[in-house]
This record gives C-alpha cells, sequence and structure tokens, in this order.
C-alpha cells in the first residue's frame, strides 16, 4: 500500500479516546514497525519534553474552551482500486467541542523550525476534511510553543496566508481564519509543566538555541560558496507518525503499517 494512495470513500468517521482498544492495537502494530530501524538513538531534551507540552497545553485550552477526552479520528476508508475499506486512525492534539460533536481542533507545534508549521497546518487540513464528512463546519487552529528563545520568522512564501490570533479569539464566537496561528509562550504553561518538565524544558530550549545558530552559521557558509560536510543521518525517535508529515526516507519501511495510510491523503468523496 503506497502512502500516497488518494482515499476514494470514507464511511463511519467518528471520534473516539485514545484509549479506544482498536486504536491501541493500531499502536501496537506502529510500534513494532518502528523497531525496524534499529536501537533508538539518545533521546534529546527537546523530544523528551515534546509530549508534556502537548499535555499541558491540552490543560491550558481546557481552562478556556470546552475540551473532548474523545479526540482520535476513527474512519473505514477505502483506497482507490481496493476491493474492501480499510481502519484509519488519526490522532488529534487537542479536539474543542460539546456533547461530542467537535468544532474546533488544534494541533501543537514545539519547534524554532518554519518547516514545522507547513507540515502542520497540512494535518490539520487533512483532519478537517475527514471530520466534515460527518460534522457540519470544522475549524482549525495551529498553536506554536517556540522551542527557542525566538522570535521565529515566517518568512516563508508558502505561509503567506497564516493570520496570527490571540487567546482571547479562541473563546470569541466568530470563526478563526482558514489558517490560524497562535503562539503561546511557554511561561503561560508553567502551572501545567511542574518544576521537573520546567526545567527540562530549559535545557531544550538550550539545545534549540544551538540549532538555530547552527542553522544561521550553514546558511551563512553557503552564501560564501563554502563546501561543508554532509551531516549524519541519524535515527528516528520512537515518535508517533504524524499524520500529514511529507515522506521521508523511512517511508517504505512503514508501507505495510496501518499509519502508512495516514500520509499524504485526500479524501475525494464520503459515503455515509
Amino acid at each position: 500500500m503506497s502512502a500516497r494512495e488518494t482515499i476514494q470513500k470514507v464511511r463511519s468517521v467518528r471520534l473516539v479516546s485514545p484509549d479506544d482498544p482498536a486504536y491501541v492495537s493500531a499502536m501496537a502494530e506502529q510500534a513494532l514497525a518502528h523497531r525496524r530501524f534499529g536501537p533508538k538513538e539518545e533521546q534529546t531534551a527537546t523530544y523528551r519534553v515534546s509530549g508534556r507540552v502537548e499535555l499541558a497545553v491540552r490543560g491550558w485550552l481546557a481552562e478556556r474552551v470546552p475540551v473532548l477526552e474523545e479526540r482520535v479520528v476513527a474512519a473505514d476508508v477505502l483506497f482507490r482500486g481496493a476491493r474492501s475499506y480499510s481502519p484509519l486512525f488519526l490522532e488529534l492534539d487537542a479536539v474543542q467541542g460539546r456533547d461530542g460533536t467537535p468544532s474546533r481542533v488544534f494541533e501543537v507545534k514545539f519547534t524554532s523550525n518554519a518547516a514545522a508549521l507547513r507540515r502542520g497546518f497540512a494535518q490539520l487540513a487533512r483532519a478537517r476534511d475527514l471530520l466534515e464528512s460527518r460534522y457540519d463546519r470544522v475549524g482549525t487552529a495551529l498553536i506554536l510553543v517556540q522551542a527557542d528563545r525566538g522570535p521565529l520568522v515566517i518568512d516563508d512564501p508558502r505561509l503567506v496566508d497564516v493570520v496570527e490570533v490571540g487567546p482571547d479569539d479562541l473563546v470569541s464566537d466568530l470563526p478563526l481564519p482558514a489558517r490560524a496561528l497562535l503562539r503561546l509562550d511557554a511561561e503561560r504553561l508553567s502551572a501545567h509543566l511542574g518544576d521537573e518538565y520546567l526545567a527540562l524544558l530549559r535545557e531544550a530550549r538550550d539545545e534549540s538555541d544551538a540549532n538555530v545558530t547552527a542553522r544561521l552559521e550553514r546558511s551563512a557558509a553557503l552564501e560564501r560558496g563554502e563546501a561543508l560536510p554532509v551531516p549524519e543521518r541519524q535515527v528516528r525517535p520512537g515518535a508517533t507518525l504524524s499524520f500529514g508529515d511529507e515522506p521521508g526516507d523511512a517511508d517504505d519501511a512503514l508501507a505495510d503499517s496501518p499509519f502508512a495510510a495516514l500520509r499524504g491523503l485526500t479524501v475525494e468523496r464520503d459515503e455515509p
């Protein structure tokens, strides 16, 4: 099954909680697929704190808007040329809504790289397409928690239509722009992180500052025409695959995983 297959039909779209048995089983299969990469590299502070940052953002959101416990999209999909439907799961970072009905989905990015924002908006667009095959008018918003001490300058022409919003816009009855971006300072999350993770966050920011400096120095050297050594290819950590990630070298290795279906997909039409 190709990671670039097109979904021809979608049915039984629903939201389930992260402890849903079918979803837990699919995640276990994904973990087995990741073991094909061999031993994981030593995990950085940025990687170790990122999951806690997402949890902290959910707590921060829950203080302002109603947040659903069910934040995994489950559906049965029929790929072009296939004879039977396949299960598809998509875990979302946070879902706003009431009585099981979503009104807005959130993607959280703890990053110092604008490329992650492009991936995040792609993830949100695909999540919205799936949910709107059942629910009416599902909004989206990307929440950026700066991994370095920034600020992150968004000068990518592919992000020219991004509109920055504030926390008060989340509680407004007015819909957000199609590609809404909320910058959330990590200091606002301190009550949800705790001392241990605040210390890890500071370590992660030191790492990210160093990475940003290295990227700038590399760009400057390239502009001067200097030859640069090829960086060593790192082993991917055992992270959750992101719906909408751009394909990389590991895609073929994961082609048999049920989560390979989560990347690069479009929805042509819906079947009730």
